[in-house]
């Protein structure tokens, strides 16, 4: 495994992230050294009552990489998993780790539009999104160059996690902080 640092669980909604998490926090859970942060459930317990608003949804984020940044002082490797396509919530990230030496790595999870839509539509949980807001933020989400890109549709959780896993033991570059902020999204 690599040194300590951020590893980023990112893509558009119904990507697979949170399944794949999900796996990868399991196996986590036997190492010394790893956490994993699940923006949206942090979001849950700090506001149970929230129209999930953009404004609760940014505390969710910083609250989240306050509790990186406190991690990764302490010498380990936080999995952070939620979409990170905007800006702000890659920015708040990136100042919650400025003055660290702590790499970032870059996990992103693709699903087509349509593949995004029928997860949707499977689900059974409260969401402030609706199926055209998933297919379009599937089309439009910032892939980045520098990241390990997982396609979701090929494979299974399991072998998602065992992906990453192995490419994180081959110790890849971090990512530029950045050039991977301001490839963010505005959406409103």
């Amino acid at each position: 495994m690599t040194s300590s640092g951020v590893v980023v669980l990112s893509g558009p909604p119904c990507s697979g992230k949170t399944t794949a998490g999900k796996v990868m926090a399991g196996g986590l859970s036997s190492g010394r050294g790893r956490r994993h942060l699940e923006v949206d459930r942090l979001f849950d317990l700090l506001f149970p009552e929230s129209d999930r608003n953009r404004d609760d949804r940014m505390r969710a984020y910083d609250g989240a990489h306050l509790l990186a940044r406190m991690f990764v002082e302490r010498g380990e490797t936080v999995f952070l998993e939620c979409t990170y396509a905007r800006r702000d919530q890659r920015t708040s990230l990136l100042e919650a780790l400025a003055g660290s030496s702590a790499p970032l790595w870059i996990v992103e999870f693709f699903v087509s539009p349509d593949e995004a839509a029928t997860r949707f539509r499977e689900r059974c949980q409260a969401t402030d999104l609706d199926e055209g807001t998933v297919r379009e933020r599937a089309q439009a989400f910032p892939y980045s160059d520098q990241a390990l890109r997982v396609d979701s549709s090929l494979g299974t959780p399991e072998d998602h996690a065992r992906h990453i896993t192995t490419w994180l033991r081959q110790g890849p570059r971090p990512v530029d902080q950045d050039v991977w902020a301001q490839a963010g999204r505005d959406w409103s």
